[in-house]
Order: structure tokens, then sequence, then C-alpha cells
């Protein structure tokens, strides 16, 4: 499916990776001329004349409409980069940010949906009219994948998944995660489709924007007096604190996506040098930083604040010693109820605290007895065989750690089969931001971005130690879809690294 991975090492010179390429960019020119050859005979049909012909009317009928220019223009201040147009990859930004308000089986069918208008609109692009019916040319690939360096993790990653759902305990409820699965490879392989034809902030924008719209909501909660189930919170906080929920059913989730989301936010705002990107990116940070506070979510706290220790040394060091004066500065300033609440992720007398602790030894009782192979994908699979291993009656819809609950689902080699992926990942974007060269201020605006997204990623996997981060798909979208922009703006970068050296040796 095209030639624009880069390998990675010595498999790019292995007879492996050529046979391997080779038949997927055989694989990648069918099914282009397919789509081709679908295009030539829908444009010739009735149906394709009277869509035709409605699109046409609508869209001049839009074009005099003053309302529907001030709309686009509107949509366009909040969700696109300035001098931006709404593109194709705004929509897939905006399937993400959906996964704020919509149930996972629209975003899936969304997501389905978006693929297919990106195949299509690619098979229109190559598309020659004036050759036979099928023909192409401009041959660039279907989608941009990879280098074999991080292909052949996922790849052999996605093998331990699979034989995952099939040796599950409850087989029929792993063959849906699997497919939840797939989708969230999907959206890692469309993220870096986007960013490595530099659209990487088409997709951003729209799924900050959401991420704020929810946590408005959240802020509302809180001033609105709304009360959360009394099971959220230990005793000794109740009638203290209001955990808000966003546009989701748990504090926890919503503490997680806003996790994703802030540090991507806040290296945007360092980036821009647009006032109107910087208006609306401030705003988002207040209120993407100010519904994390409320959401009393302690494992994001400290989430957030290694993202903001990670992207400090990359942008400037000295901001660490900034963080740390305001982290000392918060511990007098800030609410008591704040300070107590953070500092009880320290102590045990808490009694979620205890309750991990009891779940986490349960679960580990039930690893060593299925260590090798693991009970199957999704968390299904865990709620069908912890109850065996359960102390002191301590039900559990999960292991309440990524790291245990994949150990668990997958077994040791699947385990290391998805480290494989994302300790590959990590180094290919780690050594590229490394690379960059030139002052803070222009290095920024080259590596912001990435640095950004790197540090949401890091935190996220830190607070991963004592929750399970993925059990929610929608946050698990966001987050692969961060792993396939990271990784397509690092290979961008590589790429054109390359063709300056070849430059400049000429």
């Amino acid at each position: 499916m095209g030639e624009h991975g880069e390998a990675i090492g010595i498999y790019g010179s292995s007879r492996l990776y050529g046979y391997l390429s080779s038949f997927a960019d055989h694989l990648s020119r069918k099914t282009l001329c397919f789509l081709a050859w679908g295009k030539d005979a829908f444009d010739a049909s009735l149906t394709g004349a009277f869509l035709r012909r409605c699109c046409e009317s609508l869209k001049a009928a839009c074009a005099g409409s003053v309302f529907v220019k001030i709309g686009i223009w509107g949509l366009g201040l909040f969700v696109a980069p300035s001098g931006e147009p709404l593109r194709m990859e705004t929509f897939l930004g905006a399937i993400a940010a959906a996964g704020c308000f919509m149930p996972t089986e629209i975003l899936i069918l969304a997501a389905l949906f978006f693929l297919f208008l990106t195949l299509w609109e690619r098979a229109a692009e190559t598309h020659d009219r004036s050759s036979r019916p099928g023909q192409i040319r401009g041959y660039g690939g279907l989608l941009a994948l990879p280098g074999f360096g991080l292909f052949l993790p996922l790849a052999v990653t996605f093998l331990f998944l699979a034989g995952a759902a099939v040796s599950s305990v409850v087989p029929r409820a792993s063959a849906v995660s699997f497919l939840i699965w797939c989708f969230y490879i999907l959206f890692f392989l469309m993220g870096f489709d986007a960013a490595f034809r530099g659209k990487a902030e088409s997709v951003i924008w729209p799924v900050l924007a959401g991420v704020t719209l929810s946590s408005l909501v959240g802020i509302y909660q809180h001033f609105s007096g709304w009360q959360p189930p009394r099971s959220w919170l230990d005793e000794k906080f109740e009638g203290e604190i209001v955990r808000v929920v966003g546009t989701f059913t748990n504090p926890t989730f919503f503490a997680e996506m806003i996790g994703l989301a802030l540090p991507v936010t806040l290296a945007l705002l360092l980036k821009s040098r647009a006032w109107k990107d910087r208006i609306v990116l401030s705003g988002y940070a207040a209120c993407q930083g100010f519904a994390l506070i409320l959401t009393y979510s302690r494992g994001a706290w400290l989430g957030f604040m290694v993202s903001f220790a990670v992207m400090a040394v990359f942008y400037e060091r000295k901001l660490l010693i900034l963080g740390v004066l305001a982290a000392v500065a918060a511990l007098f300033l800030a609410p008591p109820v704040l300070v107590e609440r953070l500092l009880s992720s320290f102590t045990l007398d808490d009694s979620s605290n205890s309750y991990r602790m009891f779940i986490w030894r349960g679960s580990i009782a039930l690893l060593k007895a299925n260590f090798l192979r693991g009970v199957g994908l999704g968390a299904e699979s865990f709620v069908h065989v912890y109850p065996e291993y359960m102390i002191i009656q301590t039900p559990a819809p999960h292991a309440h750690s990524t790291y245990l609950e994949m150990l668990i689902e997958l077994g040791l080699l699947g385990f290391a089969a998805l480290m494989w992926f994302l300790v590959a990942w990590a180094s290919y974007v780690f050594f590229t931001i490394l690379k960059a060269e030139g002052r803070w201020g222009k290095r920024w605006a080259e590596i912001g971005i990435l640095s950004g997204i790197f540090s949401a990623i890091a935190g996220h996997m830190v607070q991963g130690v004592v929750e399970y981060t993925w059990y929610s798909p929608k946050i698990a979208m966001v987050y692969w879809l961060w792993v396939g922009l990271s990784a397509g703006i690092a290979a961008l970068r590589r790429r054109d690294e390359v063709g300056l050296s070849r430059d400049r040796a000429r």
C-alpha cells in the first residue's frame, strides 16, 4: 500500500522487506485501479449523474449564502489553524472528537466511512479521464505506511491480538474486542497517513475543540450543583469534592481524555505565531486545565505533571525549575482539599487505594496461573476469570492497570510484542526530536507538535500504571491516533532530512 514507509536499519536492505514492499505496492496499485474503475462506472451511471447534479446545486446554493459562509468561517475558527481550510483530515479529527459525545459504534461506522472517502479521493486524484477506464496516473500509493522497523512489531502485535481473541475463555466477547483493536490500528494508520502528507494539525484541532467543549460541560457541572455518585469518593471527602464527568460517564475517563489533549494544546500554543490561534488555544488550555482539576483524578494529575516535565525538557529545561516552583507554591496556595486529595495518592488510608491493592493482588494471582497464554482479549475475559482469584469481595471490571491488564489478556509473549511496538515507536519519535537543530524558538516550530504528542503519551502511560487507561475505546482511539500522527510527523521529518542531505551532497 505505497512506498512511503521508511525502512529502518538493516530491514531496508533485507530480502524479506523487498518482497513485502513489492507485494504491498502491487496490492495498492490493483486496489487503486479497481477504485478508479468504480469511479468511472459510477460517473457514467444515472445515479452518479443525478447525485453529481444535486451536489453541484447544493454547492452553488451554499456559495451564495451569507449564513453558510459565516457558519463555515466560525467553524474553521475553532477547528482549523489560521490560513488553513477545512480538509478531509479535519473529518478524521472530528470523528475522534465525537468520542466525547457519541457511542463507540457510531465512531466505528464514521471511521469506515472516512476510510472509504479517503480511498475514493485518492482514486480520483490519480484518475486519468483521457485513458481507458480504470487507468491511473501519478501513482503515490493509497496510504502512507510506517517503515519496516515500526510495521513489523505492529504486525506481530496484531497476530498476538488475533491469537488472544481465538484462544479466549469467552471467544464471542473477545471477537468484539478484536474488532475494536482493528479500529485502533486503523486510527494509527490513518493518523500516520495524514501526518506524513503534512496534515497533522488539520486532524489535531478538531480533537482539541471537542475536548474543550466537553470541558465546558464539566465546568458547568461544577457550578450548577450537579451531584455525582457517592461511590466515586472516599468517605472523608464527601461534601467537600464534586468530581465532574463532562460528557463522559466517569470522571476517570474524562480526565484521561483531557490528559491526552492538554499537553498537545500547550505545545500548539507555544508553537503558534498567529494571534487568532493563540487566543483560541489559550482558551482551550484554560478550560481543559480547569476541568482536569475538577475531575479530582489523582492519576491524571500525576500523568500531566510527567507530560509537563517531558515537554519542558524538549522546549526549555529552565521550565523545569519554573514547574517545580509552581508546584511548591501550589501546595501552599491551593485549597486544602486539593492538596489533601493529591497527597492521598500515597497512603493506604484512602479507600480507593486499598481497593486497588486488593484488586492488584487478585490480578497478580490470576496472571501467575495464566502467565504465558493469557485469558483472552478484552476486559470481559478478565471479568470471567477474576472471581476465582478475588480477595475479600473486591469485584472489578478490569485490573486497574494498563500493563497488568494487557499481561493478563495477552500473556507474556503478546505483551512483549505490544511493548516492542511501543518502545520502537518511542525511540523513533524521541530520536527524531533530539535531531532537531536550531535555537529553541525555531526548533520548537519544527518539533513542537511532535514533542506535545510524545509528552501527552508519556503522561498517559504513567497514569496507566495505576489505571486501565484503555478501558474506554473512545480514549484508546485518540491514544492510537496520537501515536500514528507522531510517527507520521517523525517519518516526514526524516524523509525531508534525507532529501536535504542529498541536495547538499550534490
